[in-house]
């Protein structure tokens, strides 16, 4: 990673990290997209379209119940970032998982692009998937 990814992502887990400590006799976890694309590791910012079958509202943090979550993402994506990737740009590429929130815990959410994919797969919107990371411990 870059040194200016760092000093961001450093910046974003220790606003989790007070936002943690406030609300830590809560049964919450927090989840939010990186802050910007890291492109030497392929990872990319997400918009969050629905957390639990609710839309969320814009913000840099979302609070989630602790427990299975159902979220949906769509990917923000620059083509610059992966020339090959260029006919695609344009187009709204969105996916929904499920994942386990700790009470406490802070998850990073991304996009990994592969930016080697077939014209299928550029097709079918199977070029990427959401990429998920512990940012904080409670």
């Amino acid at each position: 990673m870059n040194a200016i990814f760092k000093l961001v992502l450093i910046a974003f887990t220790l606003a989790a990290l007070s936002a943690t400590l406030v609300a830590e006799d809560k049964d919450v976890g927090y989840i939010r997209s990186i802050p910007m694309a890291d492109p030497d590791n392929q990872l990319y910012p997400v918009n969050f379209q629905r957390i639990n079958g609710k839309n969320p509202l814009t913000t840099h943090q979302y609070t989630v119940d602790a427990g299975e979550a159902t979220i949906q993402v769509s990917l923000v994506f620059e083509a610059q970032w992966a020339p090959k990737l260029r006919p695609i740009q344009d187009d709204i590429f969105s996916q929904e998982f499920k994942m386990t929130v700790e009470k406490g815990k802070t998850y990073i959410i991304s996009g990994e692009v592969n930016p080697d994919a077939s014209k299928e797969e550029m097709d079918a919107g199977t070029f990427w998937k959401p990429h998920i990371e512990e940012s904080t411990k409670g």
